[in-house]
């Protein structure tokens, strides 16, 4: 009885050291995915010469390196080619790309979860190899191509229709969300779908499920009564595994279609060439991105 004592007095502290090494790891892994997204940044100045190399040129590197991440240290973002303050032009990046991660998630969410129900209750072979086959091609095939194909799609629909759809390029909530928030929601709701698929089989296996079956419980009334409860804690791993691939998939969706994001600020470089300015604008939506999965994980 006194060591149950004892150790129940010891657990707060230890969830309070549990969550400062959480804290601490996530930290750690933030800064040194900063630090990572510099220097890899960075690296064309390097080459900007056309030539091999030399010294002063990873020097002049070194020094980039280090002067950009002082200046984020002290909150400074640095300046455009025009003066402007990158700060500026990344909080309209993440504005647009938040926008579209909540439309995108909002569509998601209840269509994975239907996708995922239908997928562990129907039993017919030949709707359950479609359902099976339509999940694995959404997460199998990369994002940039399925808003190449729906942008394809959708231009020669309007052209031989004269139906306007939806918008291939540019920023707006309104017609222009349906194309790229449509590509991320297809994807993570596919990805929710497969994950919470596994974990539906096992919970369909136990006991309890077997006797609410036995009383004539079963279909859509079943998974909405008894397996739907009890997919809460896998739901919340699936959703944050969900949330991992649309961010990863926003970056080629957001250059694709103009929609002014984080991705169109961090694709902005194109050769080596190109000056340091442009080198921190993409710099500091990579910083950006990074923030966003850590806050995820967090």
């Amino acid at each position: 009885m006194a060591q149950q004592t004892i150790s129940a007095a010891h657990e707060p502290g230890r969830q309070i050291g549990a969550l400062l090494y959480e804290g601490l790891a996530l930290l750690l892994t933030a800064a040194a995915s900063v630090l990572l997204v510099t220097l890899l940044v960075f690296t064309p100045t390097i080459f900007a010469r056309g030539a091999a190399p030399t010294a002063a040129d990873l020097q002049g590197y070194l020094a980039a390196v280090r002067a950009y991440l002082a200046g984020l240290v002290a909150g400074d973002f640095g300046q455009t080619a025009n003066q402007r303050p990158i700060y500026r032009d990344l909080m309209v990046g993440v504005e647009h790309s938040l926008q579209l991660l909540a439309v995108s998630f909002a569509v998601a969410l209840p269509l994975g979860l239907a996708w995922s129900a239908l997928l562990a209750n129907v039993r017919r072979r030949l709707p359950a190899m479609l359902l099976f086959g339509l999940s694995t091609l959404a997460v199998s095939l990369p994002s940039f191509v399925v808003m190449l194909l729906a942008m394809e799609g959708v231009a020669n629909f309007t052209l031989r229709t004269g139906l306007r759809i939806a918008y291939v390029q540019g920023y707006g909530l309104d017609l222009h969300l349906v194309l790229p928030a449509g590509v991320l929601a297809l994807r993570g709701a596919a990805v929710l779908a497969r994950s919470l698929q596994v974990a539906q089989e096992e919970i369909l296996r136990q006991d309890w499920i077997r006797a609410a079956r036995a009383r004539g419980l079963g279909g859509l009334g079943l998974w909405r009564r008894h397996v739907l409860p009890a997919l809460r804690l896998p739901l919340l791993g699936a959703v944050l595994g969900m949330l991992r691939v649309m961010i990863s998939g926003l970056v080629i969706v957001d250059y694709l279609s103009g929609w002014n994001g984080l991705g169109r600020l961090m694709l902005r470089i194109r050769d080596s060439t190109t000056g340091p300015s442009e080198a921190q604008v993409v710099a500091g939506a990579a910083v950006m991105l990074v923030l966003f999965f850590v806050i995820v994980d967090a």
